[in-house]
Formats: structure tokens, C-alpha cells, sequence
């Protein structure tokens, strides 16, 4: 079965280049395991929805589980594989700088997948209207709902938060709970 991903061109704004583009997948929509069931019942399964659900919630308990005890675990959509992040400074296990983490790498299923995925690039994003839209963003973050803490700023095409320097009050706040 081919894949159809449609995607738009963006320029690239990390490059002086006008031919440098980069390309932006058009999302459908979000998907979770109960809408996946419901389109596999709709392809013609038979086993009833409430079934599926527990037998792959199970599985990927038992997946999740398996990775977290030391395994390398292929399920064959994806590959999983534990790790410890950070220094362990003086032998020592310390929850504040070292984490456990599992990365995710794709498996034989999903590599083919993508073999047989197609790119439709179906036009250009206009920046003026993304510019236009994170305008009236900033507009509405005016009165109550801005933070005390945080001013947003236009810069290009990006909105970005600044926070201001911790001073007393804001001590005071995260100490206080106030």
C-alpha cells in the first residue's frame, strides 16, 4: 500500500538562500488506539472493540515493562532500548541529574512503510498569514491571562516567552505557594 504525505514548502529562514525551502507535513488530524480500533473494525475486524483495546494495552504494558527491565525490545513498528541519562557523580544515583530514558527507533514494519510513502507537495505557506496570526496571539495574551513572569515577543515568524530575572517576589511566590 503507498503512503501520501502532503506537505507544504516553507523557506527556510536559517539560510540568506531565496532556493533553500524546507517542507512541512500537512497534519489530518490526531489519532489514539480507541480511533485505530475503530478503522481496523471498519476494515473488516471481527473481534469486538473492547477486546482489541485490552489486548493491545497489554501489550504495550508488557512492552513498556520489558524495555524498562533491560531488554532491547522489537515489536516490529518499533524498536525500543533503555538508557540512563547524566553523570552519576561519585557512583551515586542521583534523581535531580540522572533519569532513565527509552529511545525509540523504527522498526522493520515502519521502515517499509516509509519506503513506500510518497511527498505531494501541494503549495507554499504564506508567512504574512502565520506573521498576521501570532500577532493577534500576542494581542490576546493582554490583561489577566499574561503572566506576571513572561512577555511575549514577535521575532520573525516565531512567538517566543522571555522570562524575566527571578527576583524576591517571584522567591517568595514559588516558596510560598503564593
Amino acid at each position: 500500500m503507498k503512503n501520501v504525505l502532503k506537505a507544504l514548502l516553507m523557506k527556510n529562514q536559517l539560510t540568506n538562500d531565496p532556493t533553500d525551502y524546507k517542507a512541512q507535513v500537512i497534519v489530518k488530524g490526531n489519532m489514539c488506539m480507541s480511533d485505530i480500533v475503530d478503522d481496523l473494525i471498519k476494515d473488516g475486524l471481527t473481534l469486538d472493540k473492547e477486546t482489541v483495546i485490552n489486548i493491545l494495552s497489554l501489550y504495550n504494558q508488557k512492552s513498556a515493562n520489558l524495555a524498562l527491565s533491560g531488554y532491547n525490545v522489537n515489536n516490529g513498528l518499533v524498536n525500543l532500548r533503555s538508557s540512563i541519562k547524566g553523570s552519576l557523580y561519585q557512583g551515586k544515583w542521583n534523581p535531580n541529574a540522572n533519569w532513565v530514558d527509552v529511545s525509540v527507533s523504527q522498526g522493520a514494519e515502519l521502515y517499509q512503510a516509509v519506503a513506500q510513502t510518497n511527498v505531494e507537495i501541494i503549495g507554499e505557506k504564506d508567512e504574512s498569514l502565520e506573521i498576521r496570526q501570532l500577532s493577534e496571539q500576542i494581542n490576546q495574551f493582554t490583561g489577566s491571562s499574561q503572566s506576571k513572569f513572561h512577555t511575549p515577543e514577535l521575532l520573525g515568524t516565531r512567538l517566543k516567552s522571555t522570562t524575566e530575572p527571578a527576583c524576591g517576589m517571584a522567591f517568595r511566590n514559588w516558596l510560598c505557594k503564593a
